[in-house]
């Protein structure tokens, strides 16, 4: 206790640095949909390449929907303040938690499957959003759901560990997802292309449709390259490796163009002299 007292300006600066400001908002699906279609709300194109609910999953919540039984909140980040929003083709939400039910909705208001395994309204199984009869395409047109926004001035950090914590669903995601969606910028797309280097794939045994693949580990090797050689990055590791990854995909996110093209002739350069061994 007395340790407790002699550290309460620490603790108090602390809890002030890392206490996350919210707004509770509604949407209605239509809405929600239209500003994902826009790119309002961002619904990464990687991270659809890797959605992980099969069709069955996603038809029992649309079916969950029509039904009007609650759902989790969709936590999302506004990463542009509206007030300053200079490229209009910039999204100015990412979602921290709940990725996979929209995509889930969105993909079904977009007829790309059909639902199936419905216990409740089994007589939709097989049908599309657009073969709803009319009454029950309002409904789930109008239905709304909660969402969460958390401010826009979080740090990357602070994100990752929220999305972390929230972490609880049947689908647990695995490290590199949590950095995928709440560490954006040139060097995350620069880990994402070099990921399909040919020599790199061929060299670690990776497959399109392999679990390893599915689950980011891919991407996090091509990290894990950079994070410890490139300038003696494994120097600044302190203990929790996981921690140290995510610190150093943000500082790489902000490195001149330049030196990431450096980056990437060296992973290049690398996996090319290794296949040639």
């Amino acid at each position: 206790m007395t340790n407790l007292k002699h550290n309460l300006d620490e603790l108090q600066q602390v809890a002030k640095e890392r206490t996350v400001k919210t707004q509770t908002i509604e949407y209605d699906l239509e809405t929600l949909v239209k500003k994902i279609k826009r790119n309002i709300i961002t619904l990464n194109p990687e991270y659809q390449r890797k959605h992980r609910w099969d069709d069955e999953t996603s038809s029992r919540l649309i079916e969950s929907l029509i039904l009007n039984i609650p759902i989790p909140f969709i936590y999302i980040s506004q990463d542009v303040d509206v007030d300053e929003e200079i490229d209009s083709e910039s999204s100015r939400f990412s979602v921290i938690d709940g990725q996979q039910r929209l995509t889930a909705i969105y993909n079904f208001f977009e007829n790309k499957y059909q639902l199936q395994g419905l216990e409740v309204l089994d007589k939709l199984n097989g049908a599309f959003h657009r073969d709803l009869p009319p009454f029950l395409m309002r409904r789930l047109e109008e239905r709304s759901i909660r969402c969460l926004r958390i401010d826009s001035t979080l740090d990357p950090q602070v994100k990752y560990d929220i999305f972390e914590r929230l972490n609880s669903g049947s689908v647990k995601l695995e490290s590199q997802e949590l950095r995928n969606a709440t560490c954006r910028g040139p060097f995350k797309d620069l880990v994402k292309r070099l990921s399909k280097n040919e020599h790199f794939i061929l060299a670690c045994k990776l497959t399109p449709d392999s679990s390893r693949v599915k689950k980011m580990e891919d991407e996090e090797l091509v990290l894990r390259f950079f994070a410890i050689n490139y300038f003696d990055s494994y120097r600044d590791y302190k203990g929790k490796f996981k921690n140290f990854l995510t610190s150093k995909m943000n500082s790489f996110n902000n490195l001149p163009i330049k030196q990431l093209e450096e980056m990437e002739r060296l992973f290049n350069d690398t996996f090319e002299a290794i296949r040639g061994v």
